[in-house]
């Protein structure tokens, strides 16, 4: 068997649609009655629609009735601040690491009665962590806090 020549094979070439320069944004603006453009904002409408089916119990039929919903959504154009929510990132365990990154991050230190301390990440490692100390008569892993060692 020959080896298939390269220029035959089976890949697609892929040709833009609009011709882009490096990695610009593309400014569009959408031409609709349902939006409208004012100076700190863009303003949508959008209709949902939805059959509502009931069962009429007195003639056993099923009655379909058209269900419209209006909703307007306002985008702001003027971009602000960006934060970050961290699902699930709660309690004791989140709060310390978060806080120790940014405390590592920005190389903040402070003051006490043993001298100035530095920000690392033992603390949170030692107090958050579990050790696999061996295992039971039953096989299973027993694990102790790292801080217990």
């Amino acid at each position: 068997m020959s080896p298939v020549p390269e220029s035959s094979s089976r890949q697609q070439k892929v040709v833009p649609l609009f011709a882009v320069e490096s990695k610009a944004s593309i400014s569009f603006k959408v031409d609709s009655p349902s939006v409208r453009y004012t100076e700190d904002a863009i303003e949508a409408d959008y209709y949902y629609e939805n059959p509502i089916v009931s069962h009429d119990e007195t003639t056993g039929q099923l009655k379909v009735s058209p269900s419209r919903t209006h909703y307007q959504f306002r985008t702001k154009t003027k971009i602000g601040h960006v934060g970050v929510m961290l699902v699930g990132w709660g309690g004791n365990n989140g709060t310390t690491i978060t806080a120790s990154i940014i405390a590592n991050r920005e190389g903040i230190s402070w003051q006490t009665r043993k001298g100035t301390q530095q920000p690392n990440y033992y603390g949170s490692v030692m107090l958050a962590s579990t050790v696999k100390l061996g295992v039971d008569e039953a096989g299973k892993d027993v694990f102790v806090p790292f801080n217990d060692l």
